[in-house]
């Protein structure tokens, strides 16, 4: 049933997506490239660029929000001195170990050949 039900949908999508035919363009005045799905004509009036500057800072402000949620945790680490210490090793290996990661797979480290030992 599902399946079916799945297959109209994507039936019903499909066509939806179609442009008109000639014979219809021609009806109507137009030709087929003039006849635009109506989806299309939705955000006619709105200024493209002014949506775009919306989403830059959009975007912005979600990282600054993320920032924000995975820093504040440490700030109470700080408080204590031993967890303060313990925390700014924590942040000194996994820095270390991202820079040796990173250099492996971009190939700046030095290559590692293995040489099996001679048989006799």
């Amino acid at each position: 049933m599902a399946v079916a039900f799945g297959a109209v949908a994507l039936g019903a999508a499909l066509l939806a997506l179609l442009p008109p035919d000639a014979a219809h363009a021609a009806a109507t005045g137009g030709d087929v490239n003039a006849q635009v799905n109506a989806s299309f004509d939705l955000g006619e009036g709105e200024e493209f660029w002014g949506n775009v500057a919306r989403y830059g800072r959009y975007f912005v402000t979600v990282m600054l929000g993320t920032g924000y949620v995975m820093v504040r945790p440490l700030v109470g680490l700080f408080k204590n001195p031993v967890s303060g210490v313990l925390a700014v090793v924590a942040l000194g290996a996994f820095g270390y170990g991202m820079k040796v990661t990173l250099d492996a797979m971009l190939g700046l480290s030095q290559p590692f050949e293995y040489l099996p030992a001679q048989s006799f």
